[in-house]
């Protein structure tokens, strides 16, 4: 079976930038949703106002949405390595002291 070594620190520092991302992308999501109702409160009339919001609200948003979530799952999933990586080692130790 293959040696496996991580970086503990460096693990930490990924699922947290994954779950900095994901806030990240929440707020822009919340800022496109307030751009949308601006467009539909009348900042851009007519088809092309229409078209504009609901562009950003079905498909934009959406979207974003999706890649949040695989942000928050990358997040979780190295987390979860990490834990098991950590706990595999200290209890792999502990079978050779006394």
């Amino acid at each position: 079976m293959p040696d496996v070594q991580m970086d503990y620190d460096m693990m930490e520092d990924m699922a947290r930038l994954f779950n900095d991302g994901a806030q990240q992308l929440e707020e822009l999501m919340r800022t496109m949703q307030g751009i949308a109702s601006t467009l539909e409160d009348g900042a851009l009339l007519g088809q092309g106002g229409d078209a504009l919001a609901g562009a950003i609200r079905d498909k934009l948003v959406t979207r974003v949405s999706r890649l949040e979530e695989k942000f928050q799952e990358l997040s979780g999933d190295v987390w979860g390595a990490l834990v098991d990586l950590r706990d595999g080692d200290k209890e792999a130790a502990s079978r050779f002291k006394g």
